[in-house]
């Protein structure tokens, strides 16, 4: 169980992909958790697994249920509940309250034994050829001590070449504590220029060593956003102007004067953890020469801000003092 924990905590740093286009969602299978089946005697959510299920190889001596269906939404019918427990065995023997989790696809209990911290590929699947941009989720955090016990979200993009999985991408984002319904992305770093065949995705309640009693995450609506390309446009990237940066007050103004579609596109504004803070349609032709970004009210740090103009997305970081 700890292998397991710690290879979900060693995926990569939150990290912006560096082009990508449009924001188009890609299909997870069941990615809205909303269909729920019973299988190995307990109730899961399709095409995912959990924790629990790969737990039940060692029989009797678990009995514990840290993953479960939850009528507590975003949205549609069902989301996914995990909560950090003491299992009457299983924890004496793992060294402390044992975490909830779902994984994309089969999780079996040699996997849990034998995944290496920098081998998340061999944790769960699906099929999956997109080179996606960001992994986006809605969750909920709480707990006495929820933000210690470090719940944490991962994906992984992989490739099957011969005999051999490697990794084309991968992502992880500690999740902060959240009492209502957050909008969270994980953006994805890219090692290779190859197309995946299968995403990789786990969450977990709890990825510290140390962990406590009744922290619990809700996630639902998980999607694959955007699509990475190949090369960076330096052009747009000179014609973006963006003033002050950084902003004592939090107010931005962006101008293209000679490339109006850039700063009048569609944008999305997250902070350091990966929380969207600020979102935004397309603007009027007329703002090109001046559109606020109102980050006033956020907390003094670097945020991203990613506009999806025609001609693929531009990122930029805002600085507030």
């Amino acid at each position: 169980m700890k292998q397991l924990v710690l290879g979900m905590l060693a995926t990569a740093g939150l990290l912006w992909a560096t082009s990508a286009s449009a924001q188009t969602a890609s299909t997870i299978p069941n990615g809205n958790l909303d269909t729920w089946v019973t299988r190995n005697g307990l109730e899961v959510p399709e095409n995912w697994s959990t924790i629990d299920e790969a737990l039940k190889a060692f029989g009797p001596l678990y009995t514990s249920v840290t993953a479960s269906k939850s009528t507590d939404v975003h949205a549609g019918s069902f989301a996914a509940r995990m909560e950090t427990k003491n299992d009457l065995i299983l924890s004496a023997l793992l060294g402390g309250p044992l975490p909830g989790g779902i994984v994309l696809g089969n999780l079996s209990a040699d996997d849990i034994e034998n995944v290496q911290d920098e081998d998340l590929s061999a944790v769960g699947g699906k099929p999956f050829i997109t080179r996606a941009s960001n992994m986006q989720f809605f969750y909920k955090l709480t707990g006495d001590n929820a933000l210690a016990d470090s719940a944490y979200a991962f994906v992984v993009l992989t490739r099957t070449v011969g005999n051999t999985k490697q990794t084309i991408a991968s992502g992880s984002l500690r999740l902060l504590p959240a009492a209502t319904y957050t909008l969270s992305s994980v953006p994805l770093q890219y090692t290779s220029s190859l197309a995946p065949d299968s995403v990789h995705i786990g969450f977990l309640s709890g990825a510290g060593e140390v962990r406590t009693v009744g922290t619990t995450l809700l996630v639902d609506d998980v999607t694959m956003t955007g699509t990475v390309a190949g090369t960076r446009n330096k052009a747009n990237e000179a014609a973006l102007q963006i003033y002050p940066n950084p902003s004592s007050s939090g107010e931005f103004s962006l101008a293209s004067l000679s490339q109006p579609g850039l700063s009048t596109a569609p944008f999305t504004v997250v902070d350091a953890t990966g929380r969207v803070v600020l979102r935004q349609a397309a603007a009027p032709g007329s703002t090109s020469r001046g559109r606020l970004v109102d980050l006033r009210g956020q907390q003094a740090g670097v945020y991203v801000l990613r506009l999806d103009t025609p001609e693929g997305p531009l990122t930029r970081k805002l600085v507030v003092q």
